[in-house]
């Protein structure tokens, strides 16, 4: 034992440096759980994905742990092959997964890459980049909740006697800077990128990164072990893991207890924050950026107070009390985002402090109530039955969205779109399930534009047209709009006056021996800056790019100048394909350059077989209940939980380095 005392641990400076090592990983795990969720309206646009889709694709990820219960056997493989082993295998799963999810969104994917049509000869009601995607999910869960256990076990071996609470405050406070920095960046990256997925690639590098991380810290591990292996030697001898033990832990009230709080209140944040930032930008009006934003304040608070709140329970205590508050704050802000539009900044921040509360209290209370040796196999069954309410209620969720909101989206035959495509102008009915309209409602919706095989008539029905649009329709534009609804729900717009979303011009059929770029500027001038044939196109990317020389006696007119117009004329039939204002770009050539189908829409002509589909808001009233319902039932848990201690004795209220009287 005094090996034991002169280890590694004991080192403080190294017991924190391990600590941040190996809370990377975790954050990088999370990263890529949230990167996903600000981008759910353009899965939307892109894959016509629906809310269930998109509640089917989170719900993946719980899959493996919950019907392979790969979380118990996660725990029970990382207490019979040890943290290297174990973390090498699942990180690594999770990398793999990642990967797997972002070449399913990727274009190369959709073109027909590898897998494509496999998939499409399956339930063919699903696409092939959601089938791709959510094989992904499952391999990143699979590896995910088993990380998390490993990383757990992690923190336990450094800090437990001493600072244990506060460790794993700061261990989860920076896991959760990951799923913050992932909601406030992931529309902005896909935005800023020549192509909106390599928001998801980016994310999927994180986790390569988290492998890369995990492989440094095994070093410090296998010191760690020779210093100790006394003490190692001692515990195989002793303290063999044993299928016996899954029996103690269920039978233990207070487990039980501490386990069906974890799955309630889980339940009751992932997926209402894997929805969240879709929450916002349909009942508060927001736009994509702005809700991820907004969406991530939860976090940055969680970030700061779990290490706070770790700290009060190592010093003063009161797990259970703290559980039961956290629980009653969780339930009380559900209530008001279902039921008010009272700003959600207050709420996101209180829903921060509650989600910091629980786990600080939680977690740590486990090392409590079971020995160490079981500590694996304890994580593991809570992860286990933690999943099956991450599989099951996110698939709720979407379900509800879907059911609830029957008239979010509405179709328009090629013909309706040939006369918007005229006037530019178009008018359309915001209605509630009971199709009976909704005035003076100020909303952000959305148009899109779908072109459908030349071969392929369109219907006039909306219902065909819907699922003409889902398996076939590829995606031209997409335009966000504020508008307010009047009498009759009725809303009217102007094409390319808002947020707009890049154009895929490869549905033009662009050939520079018909095709023109008119360029000139803003400013009233008698004659064109300057026309060319010289452009390539960018079929990755959908653009159109091209860097051409200023004309001399335009050079300073260029450069004073803040925006351009540019325009792309069919020669042969005299007409304008399309027409764009952009900021002026100089290259380091000195020369203008420019990516047609990214600048601010004049005038799009499109093809005669477009559908076009606006979405108006989704009211998210009852899937939000849902969770508030989940909140209510964490805290009957989390109140049975206390009044069990009072008789186990465990001193889940004394602070961590207090024994209690019973120990197991």
């Amino acid at each position: 034992m005094e090996q034991f005392k002169r280890s590694l641990k004991d080192s403080a400076g190294k017991r924190w440096a391990i600590l941040f090592l190996i809370a990377f990983v975790q954050a990088a795990n999370y990263y890529f759980y949230d990167a996903i969720s600000p981008l759910k309206r353009l899965l939307e646009d892109h894959f016509n994905f629906t809310s269930s889709d998109f509640g089917l694709f989170v719900a993946a990820y719980s899959i493996p742990n919950t019907f392979l219960l790969m979380a118990v056997l996660g725990g029970i493989i990382l207490d019979k092959l040890g943290i290297r082993r174990t973390g090498f295998m699942f990180v690594g799963m999770m990398a793999i997964g990642g990967l797997l999810t972002a070449y399913g969104a990727s274009e190369y994917f959709s073109n027909g890459g590898f897998g494509y049509s496999f998939l499409n000869s399956f339930l063919t009601d699903y696409s092939p980049e959601l089938k791709m995607m959510i094989l992904g999910r499952f391999f990143f869960g699979l590896g995910a909740e088993t990380s998390i256990v490993v990383v757990s076990k992690v923190i336990v071996k450094w800090f437990k006697g001493k600072e244990l609470a506060l460790a794993f405050g700061l261990k989860i406070g920076l896991a959760r800077a990951g799923s913050a920095l992932a909601l406030f960046y992931s529309a902005d990256i896909a935005a800023a990128a020549s192509h909106w997925t390599i928001a998801i690639w980016f994310a999927a590098i994180l986790l390569l990164v988290a492998f890369l991380a995990f492989l440094v810290y095994s070093i410090f591990d296998v010191k760690i072990d020779k210093q100790q292996s006394a003490d190692v030697k001692l515990l195989k001898k002793e303290d063999n893991f044993s299928f016996t033990d899954l029996k103690r832990l269920l039978t233990n009230k207070s487990f039980i207890y501490v386990t069906l709080l974890c799955v309630t209140f889980y339940s009751a944040v992932f997926p209402f924050q894997a929805f969240s930032p879709d929450f916002l930008l349909n009942k508060f009006g927001m736009g994509l950026s702005e809700s991820g934003k907004i969406a991530s304040l939860l976090y940055w608070v969680t970030m700061f107070a779990t290490p706070l709140f770790g700290l009060v329970v190592d010093r003063f205590g009161r797990s259970a009390t703290l559980m039961i508050f956290g629980s009653v704050l969780l339930t009380l802000i559900h209530l008001t985002f279902a039921i008010t539009y009272f700003n959600p900044v207050i709420p996101l921040l209180l829903l921060g402090i509650a989600i910091a509360l629980v786990p600080a209290a939680m977690w740590p209370s486990v090392a409590k109530i079971v020995a160490e040796k079981r500590i694996g196999s304890a994580y593991g069954a809570m992860f286990s039955v933690q999943n099956l309410g991450l599989f099951l209620f996110p698939i709720l969720a979407g379900l509800i969205l879907d059911t609830t909101n029957k008239n979010a989206e509405i179709y328009l035959s090629p013909q309706q779109t040939r006369e918007i495509r005229e006037s530019k102008i178009f008018t359309a009915s915001y209605l509630d399930n009971r199709d009976e309209a909704i005035e003076n409602k100020q909303l952000l919706s959305s148009l899109s534009l779908y072109h459908l095989p030349d071969t392929l008539k369109a219907e006039k029905e909306e219902e065909v047209l819907e699922k003409q649009v889902n398996k076939y329709g590829e995606l031209m534009w997409t335009e966000y709009f504020h508008a307010k609804s009047g009498r009759l729900g009725t809303f009217t717009d102007t094409l390319g006056t808002d947020s707009t979303e890049r154009i895929n011009m490869k549905f033009f059929r662009i050939d520079p021996q018909q095709h023109l770029l008119v360029i000139s500027t803003t400013d009233s001038l008698p004659e064109n800056l300057f026309t060319s044939k010289q452009f390539e196109t960018d079929t990755a990317g959908g653009f159109l790019k091209f860097d051409v020389d200023i004309p001399q006696r335009w050079d300073k007119l260029i450069k004073q100048s803040e925006k351009i117009n540019v325009t792309l004329m069919d020669t042969s039939a005299n007409n304008i394909i399309l027409a764009e204002e952009h900021d002026v770009y100089i290259n380091k050539k000195g020369q203008l350059s420019l990516k047609l189908g990214q600048g601010k829409i004049d005038y799009l002509n499109w093809s005669d077989n477009t559908v076009i589909k606006i979405r108006t808001p989704l009211d998210y009233t009852w899937a939000i209940l849902m969770f508030a319902a989940l909140g209510l039932f964490g805290l009957v848990f989390a109140i049975l939980l206390k009044r069990e201690d009072k008789k186990a004795g465990y001193g889940l209220e004394l602070p961590s380095n207090v024994k209690a009287k019973n120990t197991e």
